[in-house]
């Protein structure tokens, strides 16, 4: 595996260590393209919490692309 191959995979390998229902909600919206309103039936939850859901999953992403680069000011790692 080169340089440029582990860069590709990585984004997906830190989705991978988000908690279960953060990841689906993530793939669901993001690699299948679905509406809000059919995740949220697919999940059996409200419009409302599939957002939460997906905005914590994206933060959460953010505060772990930012600590390995070595940002300090990047976005809190929240645990939801």
């Amino acid at each position: 595996m080169t340089i440029d191959d582990e860069e590709a995979t990585r984004p997906a390998s830190l989705v991978d260590t988000l908690p279960s229902r953060h990841r689906t909600v993530l793939r669901l919206r993001l690699a299948h393209r679905l509406p809000v309103v059919e995740v949220a039936r697919i999940l059996g939850t409200n419009v409302e919490a599939v957002l939460l859901l997906q905005h914590a999953a994206l933060d959460m992403l953010r505060g772990r692309l930012a600590a390995e680069a070595g940002q300090e000011d990047g976005p809190a790692d929240h645990r939801y």
